[in-house]
């Protein structure tokens, strides 16, 4: 298996964008399947927890990105629907992403607060989504990525003004 880059100073993101592969490929595990709701409610179950796990990593990344990026004050305090709506709003994701990782989070407070009335069609839809969760896990890497060469950019010009300043020192006082 090919290693992941390692971001200047994250390993808060390392951890969540694990746990998000891991959670991508039981999701894909688990609808494989064949489904037997008609025996026992544990595949639907098993479908639903994946994806409520899935869906809160998510926001945890769009949390974590925005505030490394910038995009958020770390005392701002918000609900995870704005943590997509701010990545639109710098232009990180697509309207489209803003209002599919929107509804994810609708499909997660559903689950959360109204298990009782989900349908296997509703978990099926946001199962389908998987493709855009993928695509999202690739700019939030991107974006990190940006951040640390930014980070690296500006440590190269702090030394290389440091070094000028120290020149200038000795040819002033020499």
């Amino acid at each position: 298996m090919s290693e992941r880059p390692r971001f200047f100073g994250s390993p808060t993101c390392q951890d969540m964008l694990r746990d998000i592969r891991h959670y991508l490929e039981d999701a894909n595990s688990i609808f494989r399947r064949k489904e037997k709701l008609d025996q026992d409610r544990r595949d639907f179950y098993a479908r639903t927890m994946v994806l409520f796990a899935l869906i809160n990593r998510l926001s945890d990344l769009a949390r974590e990105v925005s505030h490394v990026r910038g995009y958020i004050r770390p005392d701002e305090q918000m609900k995870n629907k704005v943590f997509f709506k701010r990545l639109h709003d710098y232009g990180v994701i697509s309207w489209e992403m803003r209002q599919q990782m929107i509804e994810s989070v609708n499909f997660r407070n559903r689950v959360s607060h109204h298990f009782y009335e989900l349908t296997r069609d509703e978990i099926e839809k946001i199962y389908m989504m998987l493709p855009v969760y993928n695509e999202f896990i690739l700019i939030m890497e991107q974006e990190l990525t940006r951040s640390d060469q930014e980070k690296k950019n500006l440590v190269i010009i702090a030394g290389t003004a440091l070094v000028l300043l120290v020149i200038l020192l000795l040819w002033h006082f020499s």
